[in-house]
């Protein structure tokens, strides 16, 4: 197994289950609280990893502050402050779904801005993935006018953030190690985030040991490990590959949800999680 391959396993692992952490942490704390939170725990290990205190000055070029900044935003505030507040109306197994749409758009949107090759098997195993992550969302039945599909809808937001995020990460890995751009990017968008949780939420501090054991598993397992995994897997593999692995979080965090949310599944959602793998297998070969 190619090592992007187990990085990218692993990242979609963490990142599978941490929407069943975001909805517990949903319980008590707000959702730019939340997003805050899980970055403030990631960023010290981040550091940590990279070697350098956060007082330390840093070896990045002042002309790559910009890109950073830009990575911040998109790929830490804007996107968890979709996800968290569009799974404050949706379940935990529908928004990863929503999300698991990104593949096919990173896919797109790479053909056309970096020019990466799109082959028949991996345009069709894309197809047939994405067939999979519709079935599963429809299997509920949501109306247009339900609370569930303004989740869903707001949730679509996290996913043009991440393929912002994700191609011009790609670029940036040109110039830059992927720890560098991953703690730097963060330690921003967590800057981002603090105004807004301040003025919109007060700033709750959660008491619920439930509530810190999710803020934990969020901050070091999702946000620290799970987007160094993803960046450095970035920098070995094409965009549009690596993208195709985030079609298997909705059968993970569904799973996760069945077993620790009590969330439905059904006939239906085997089908899709069977041909959401089918394609996965097809568009990485």
């Amino acid at each position: 197994m190619k090592k992007s391959a187990l990085y990218l396993l692993i990242t979609v692992f963490f990142w599978g289950t941490s929407f069943i952490f975001v909805k517990i942490g949903l319980e008590e704390v707000p959702p730019v609280t939340l997003a805050f939170l899980r970055f403030a725990i990631a960023i010290p290990l981040l550091f940590l990893l990279m070697g350098r205190p956060l007082g330390q000055p840093q070896s990045i070029e002042k002309r790559e502050w910009g890109p950073l900044l830009f990575l911040g935003l998109t790929g830490v505030t804007l996107y968890h402050l979709f996800q968290n507040v569009g799974m404050g109306y949706t379940s935990a197994s529908e928004s990863s779904v929503i999300i698991a749409s990104n593949p096919v758009f990173i896919a797109l949107f790479s053909r056309i801005l970096l020019g990466e090759r799109l082959s028949k098997a991996k345009a069709s195993g894309i197809l047939i993935a994405f067939s999979g992550v519709v079935l599963v969302v429809l299997r509920d039945g949501a109306s247009f006018g339900s609370p569930s599909f303004l989740g869903d809808l707001i949730c679509l937001g996290s996913v043009f953030s991440w393929v912002a995020y994700s191609l011009y990460t790609k670029k940036r890995l040109l110039r830059s190690s992927p720890i560098e751009i991953t703690a730097y990017s963060t330690l921003f968008g967590m800057i981002f985030l603090a105004p807004i949780a301040l003025a919109i939420e007060g700033f709750a501090v959660p008491i619920l040991p439930s509530s810190w054991l999710s803020l934990v598993m969020l901050g070091v397992f999702s946000s620290a490990v799970g987007y160094l995994l993803w960046n450095r897997a970035l920098s070995e593999t094409t965009a549009s590959e690596a993208g195709s692995y985030l079609f298997l979080i909705p059968v993970i965090a569904s799973a996760f949800a069945f077993i620790f949310l009590g969330e439905r599944l059904d006939g239906l959602f085997f089908i899709g999680s069977a041909l959401v793998i089918m394609g996965l297998v097809l568009s990485t070969r």
